[in-house]
């Protein structure tokens, strides 16, 4: 029976199969965006889950990646509805599901996975529905083209070098837009500049092309680890989602959980996404204090007023994020408030609480 058994996993090694995973559960308390004229379905108070996980097999140098997803729908809870803007309740589904290989001296990558333009100013985590991307090195520069079969106009054409320490991207796409990203350390100090171009004219205003610009400095002293960083958008665009299909929901050179529905797989004390304002001006700094992480994060923004001819919203966001490891996991306690709004958006001048337990395995 040993040997039988040892002969079994001798097999399973062989096959070159992984299996990896994460999951978060939360609880939040929101009162930003809630009030009593809210409907009587509104959650103030939102649980959420999530649990992946990655299966990759190996064979030569391909390996097929599947990740399986779960949102917190189970038997014990078969609840599948909308319990927030931002959080929602879902079964079992295939995450993502691509290959990789190569060709010669070409990568290959193929499937539905998602992926990040640049640093992420206006393109981070997004889907590639029935995508192929083909890159390979030439001398210094990695070149490489990316297709979706899902978008007519989803061609990119990208290539990215390291010039004395200095990471280099550009991505074009002939139709819809040219990114631009710059990335270095100097001195224990790395900034980071992103420019996105856009080539088309956005249907939320007249003849104006949406171009973001991302700037984000951070470094150490002594203790104390800092961040600064800018996120400026021509235009403001609807929720996280512009008419080119570009995603950015998340606050990530801040690590927000006040800014950014989309970050963390899913953040229940958001309260708005990057794109909804055209500027954004922030800095972070953390320490660590008894085995605690503590962050504290204030940004000033500015939000498109809702009415017509009145004045853009100035609003100002202050956020305390603690951290701590527990027995393999993460536990985070974070507050988050938003203050300045005027009556168009009155509910948002509140408070966001909540909990939040990572584990990765």
């Amino acid at each position: 029976m040993i040997a039988a058994v040892a002969a079994t996993m001798a097999s399973v090694s062989q096959a070159g199969i992984s299996i990896t995973g994460d999951s978060y559960f939360s609880y939040a308390n929101n009162a930003i965006g809630y009030d009593e004229d809210q409907p009587a379905d509104f959650e103030k108070n939102v649980d959420s889950q999530r649990v992946r996980l990655k299966v990759v097999g190996t064979t030569g140098a391909t390996k097929v990646t599947a990740v399986l997803r779960n949102n917190g729908a189970t038997r014990v809870d078969s609840n599948n509805t909308e319990l927030s803007s931002n959080v929602r309740k879902g079964g079992l589904q295939m995450d993502s599901l691509y290959i990789t290989t190569k060709a010669g001296r070409f990568n290959i990558k193929a499937g539905d996975y998602w992926g990040t333009i640049g640093l992420g100013a206006r393109s981070k985590g997004a889907s590639k529905k029935n995508a192929v991307a083909l890159s390979a090195k030439v001398g210094p520069a990695t070149l490489g083209v990316y297709t979706s079969g899902d978008d007519a106009h989803s061609t990119n054409v990208n290539a990215s070098a390291k010039v004395k320490g200095v990471s280099i991207k550009a991505v074009l796409n002939p139709k819809e837009f040219t990114n631009l990203s710059v990335k270095g350390t100097f001195k224990g100090i790395t900034g980071a500049l992103e420019l996105h171009l856009d080539k088309t004219n956005d249907a939320i205003a007249d003849d104006e092309k949406n171009n973001t610009t991302l700037i984000h400095v951070n470094g150490k002293f002594r203790s104390i680890k800092w961040d600064v960083a800018s996120i400026s958008n021509k235009i403001a665009y609807n929720g996280h989602e512009t008419t080119g299909g570009f995603k950015n929901s998340t606050l990530a050179p801040l690590g927000s959980m006040l800014i950014g529905e989309g970050a963390r797989g899913g953040t229940a004390t958001a309260v708005a996404n990057v794109g909804q304002f055209t500027s954004i001006v922030g800095v972070a700094v953390s320490t660590k204090l008894a085995g605690n992480t503590i962050k504290g994060i204030y940004t000033k923004n500015t939000m498109p007023a809702g009415i017509a001819g009145a004045d853009d919203e100035k609003a100002s966001g202050i956020e305390l994020i603690i951290t701590r490891p527990l027995g393999g996991a993460q536990l985070t306690a974070n507050f988050g408030k938003l203050s300045g709004f005027s009556d168009t958006y009155k509910t948002m001048n509140a408070s966001n609480k909540g909990l939040r337990l990572d584990v990765k395995f």
